[in-house]
């Protein structure tokens, strides 16, 4: 068991503890308010980065199938003789075959396209799963959490021994035509680009490497790819805890 129990908040909300230290901890739980709350916070977080993966076919992708389910027979089986009394038909069987091959076209491409995104999609949310637990594992992890509204809500999970920080974004709005939210470290008053959240569906994660003394994250609206400096006041903004 470590010295300081409370830094077991992130490894037991990723279910990554052993039994014994299950069961104590939930006893420190039941009489620790603050580790009750952040363990709910991070449970939260983790229920977050799994729905960043999920997205709905579009509805076009259903009524293009049921349309066409309408109009297109069921072939019958295959066989390998065909009876020289049906030779007179197979031009109507070759049209059928040909219609329902273009259907079937349509509908793996579709499905194809959703797939490869899925998947890619899965992976990012793997990756970030990845960079989250490695984090919450440090001695030193700390969970910050911002809410502004109608600009959205921001989740900092950072370690300063591991020189890691994951920003999750979500309930955030598309960026204004020809703009994007560029990310700003800040130390001792200088800012430095970070790089840029892209929301999907409101969603939107960045992993950062390499945050030395940084003492501040800040979000802005820039001039399509970016600033060398912040051109805007912050939309978002969390001062970091120095240890």
């Amino acid at each position: 068991m470590p010295a300081d129990i409370h830094a077991l908040t992130g490894a037991y909300a990723l279910d990554a503890v052993s039994d014994g230290e299950r069961a104590e901890f939930e006893r420190h739980l039941a009489e620790c308010e603050s580790c009750a709350q952040e363990v709910a916070e991070l449970r939260d977080t983790a229920t977050r980065l799994a729905l960043a993966a999920t997205e709905d076919p579009p509805p076009v992708l259903k009524s293009r199938v049921l349309a066409k389910i309408r109009t297109v027979r069921q072939l019958p089986p295959e066989t390998t003789a065909v009876p020289l009394r049906h030779w007179d038909r197979r031009p109507l069987a070759l049209r059928m075959t040909t219609m329902a091959a273009a259907v079937l076209l349509v509908v793996a491409a579709a499905l194809g396209v959703l797939v490869v995104r899925q998947n890619q999609q899965l992976d990012d949310t793997r990756a970030q799963a990845d960079e989250m637990s490695r984090i919450l594992r440090a001695g030193d992890a700390q969970v910050l959490s911002l809410d502004e509204g109608d600009t959205g809500r921001m989740t900092v999970a950072m370690s300063r021994s591991l020189d890691r920080m994951l920003l999750l974004g979500d309930d955030l709005p598309d960026p204004p035509s020809g703009r994007d939210f560029q990310v700003w470290s800040g130390h001792d008053g200088k800012m430095v680009s970070a790089g840029f959240l892209n929301p999907s569906n409101g969603n939107a994660q960045l992993a950062l490497r390499g945050i030395g003394d940084a003492d501040q994250i800040a979000v802005t609206v820039e001039p399509d790819g970016g600033s060398e400096q912040p051109t805007t006041p912050p939309v978002m903004s969390v001062d970091l805890p120095t240890a």
